[in-house]
């Protein structure tokens, strides 16, 4: 939260300073809104300002500061990464469009640099990031059946199913056929459980690759030949 508040006044800062103050609606200024709204307080500029686009309602009772345009509550400053946090996790974090009308349908005079500016630094869609595929610089040839074995994991700690936050993709590249394992981690122990279940079934691959890199593969075959005896290529 912290992080998020530091990037969002740099990013206010590098605004032009006529829309600096009014970018986000601040403790301070959102109670000036109220006194002008209520009790006509405040200069000329400030009155015209506000009731241009603000108004009161009554919810039991408490008096909530309206956007006259979206005609929702508007979020304080203060509140903002809370109330983008809701939006975005309700979306299951399918990214800046879905939270955006998430946000816009529920509350009003936060910015779209600001929902923007949240899911870059959001944890769990910045994880999903970790493995990205590279570019393939030639085309992989598979000489038969399990001579070739993709293995790559799927994040779904977002939309878990219980316990299982992860799965297992296996596809053989000769035949294209694959194969899906449900997972509570990705440790290597699981993942290599899962595949030694595929190997007693189909025999084990000439060749295990991973798109998640060397590293993951070396591990796992590290566990594998702790229970089999197994000849890879990595």
């Amino acid at each position: 939260m912290e992080e998020f508040y530091k990037s969002l006044d740099k990013h206010v800062e590098s605004l032009n300073y006529k829309f600096q103050d009014k970018f986000s609606i601040k403790q301070l200024l959102y109670d000036d809104i109220m006194l002008v709204l209520q009790d006509g307080w405040g200069d000329s500029q400030l009155k015209f300002w506000v009731n241009k686009n603000f108004k009161i309602i009554k919810i039991g009772d408490q008096s909530v500061v309206y956007d006259i345009k979206s005609n929702h509550p508007v979020v304080r400053h203060e509140n903002l990464y809370t109330k983008i946090k809701e939006c975005h996790e309700r979306v299951g974090h399918h990214g800046r469009d879905k939270t955006w009308i998430e946000v816009k349908d529920q509350y009003g005079w936060v910015q779209l640099d600001t929902v923007k500016l949240f899911i870059s630094q959001c944890d769990v869609c910045s994880n999903r990031k970790t493995f990205p595929k590279p570019a393939a610089e030639k085309p992989i040839v598979s000489i038969g059946y399990f001579t070739r074995l993709q293995v790559d994991l799927i994040d779904m700690r977002s939309i878990p199913d219980g316990e299982y936050k992860w799965i297992l993709h296996a596809k053989d590249h000769f035949t294209k056929f694959l194969w899906t394992y449900p997972l509570q981690s990705k440790e290597a122990e699981p993942v290599a459980q899962k595949l030694l279940q595929q190997f007693y079934s189909f025999g084990a691959p000439r060749i295990l690759q991973s798109d998640n890199g060397k590293e993951f593969v070396a591990k796992v075959i590290k566990v594998l030949t702790l229970f089999y005896c197994l000849f890879c290529e990595i």
